[in-house]
């Protein structure tokens, strides 16, 4: 007699279960935590300068706001990527440094305060160091006239 089999096939046992092996899937766990630890930035955010300038030395390990970044070079002035004000031989025309107001800054400027969700007063500016502060005068009385009285200079990190 046989025992709760069919005929003519072979008895199999089974052991319960098959074996996983868990080592890999941790490995890949650990490695998945911490990319994720290492790509979560609550810094902020770093400054790309563009090939044009060439920023300060600086000992201020402090990272950029996440905020507008007027560049002031010597081909002129640069906000989002756009040229506002065109400068001749590194400085504006004599006109905005006779009255210390850039208009065509003023208007942008505004546009952004207006776009802004929560205003907090904060340009950053990074202005060539080869440009004279009698350039940044007229650049920052504009800014500060609008609201922008939290003027924060870039530079590079002198180690």
């Amino acid at each position: 007699m046989s025992t709760f089999g069919f005929a003519g096939k072979s008895k199999r046992s089974f052991s319960g279960g098959a074996e996983l092996n868990l080592t890999p899937m941790i490995d890949m766990f650990v490695i998945l935590i911490v990319f994720l630890i290492k790509s979560y930035s609550t810094s902020p955010t770093y400054l790309t300068p563009t090939q044009d300038i060439e920023l300060s030395q600086t000992e201020s390990e402090e990272g950029a706001p996440d905020k507008p970044a007027l560049i002031v070079g010597r081909d002129g002035l640069i906000l989002n990527g756009s040229t506002i004000v065109s400068f001749q031989d590194g400085k504006p025309s004599s006109q905005y440094l006779r009255t210390s107001v850039i208009p065509e800054l003023r208007t942008v400027l505004l546009k952004l305060k207006e776009v802004e969700a929560e205003f907090t007063g904060t340009l950053i500016l990074q202005a060539d160091k080869g440009v004279e502060f009698n350039v940044l005068k007229p650049i920052l009385k504009t800014a500060g006239a609008i609201g922008y009285n939290d003027i924060k200079f870039a530079g590079v990190y002198k180690e």
